[in-house]
């Protein structure tokens, strides 16, 4: 009953600020399960490389034109 309780502190902004590799993010304005206000707090937390992706008409799923940046940007990555 204790360790439910405690996952109610547990935000993703609290550990954003370990990130070390690059990384691609994206994520939509509607998404009501990782809203965007917490989602951009994380994002501006990660000091390693990255990239962002918004796309505002969706939620909490993925859009093709999501995976097609992503996969372009990982092909970048190895590029370099």
């Amino acid at each position: 009953e204790q360790k439910a309780k405690t996952t109610g502190y547990y935000d993703v902004v609290n550990f954003a600020r370990n990130l070390k590799v690059p990384g691609f993010y994206s994520f939509g304005y509607n998404d009501m399960v990782c809203p965007p206000t917490s989602t951009f707090s994380a994002y501006n937390e990660i000091k390693a490389p990255k990239e962002l992706l918004i796309i505002p008409e969706i939620a909490h799923y993925t859009y093709p034109e999501q995976w097609e940046k992503a996969g372009q940007w990982i092909f970048w990555l190895f590029e370099k």
